[in-house]
């Protein structure tokens, strides 16, 4: 019996040496983790989430991309996507009309869609396209912004 409870018990300790790791990255981004912040030991990381539960300044931290997150950069601040749509505007408009295509597709990298769901994508943008491409002198900047917006809504 005491052969095994030493094995145990350095099992259980590792575990609790783990978990205490852990804890910090599992405070959040916030007011708490800020002060906090370069502080190690389980009441320190307590304080940090309490903190941060308090405030309730997470989901303000993640729309305005302070407090330690990143903001969301979406389609529309996309460089990569930004110029991909100005250097393909006709090609783009022929395959969304037609609901198919490589321009599609790599619009659908570009943009992350799973590939599970690149032909409903597709299909959207096709059901979509007299919004995307609203007029015949429509802009670049002008399609990325009426894609991102037929994109939020599906």
């Amino acid at each position: 019996m005491r052969k095994l409870l030493l094995p145990v018990a350095a099992l259980v300790a590792s575990v609790s040496l783990h978990a205490a790791d852990d804890l910090r990255s599992n405070v959040g981004i916030g007011v708490g983790t800020m002060i906090f912040e370069g502080q190690s030991g389980l009441l320190s990381q307590i304080c940090a989430a309490t903190t941060n539960g308090c405030f309730g300044n997470q989901t303000f931290a993640i729309t305005t991309g302070t407090l330690g997150a990143k903001p969301w950069t979406g389609i529309v601040s996309n460089g990569e996507v930004q110029s991909f749509v100005r250097d393909n505007m006709d090609q783009l408009a022929r395959e969304m009309a037609a609901g198919q295509g490589e321009s599609i597709e790599t619009l659908a990298e570009l943009i992350a869609v799973p590939a599970a769901e690149r032909a409903t994508f597709a299909q959207n943008l096709q059901a979509h396209f007299g919004q995307i491409y609203a007029s015949p002198t429509v802009t670049s900047t002008e399609v990325v912004e009426n894609l991102a917006k037929v994109v939020e809504k599906a």
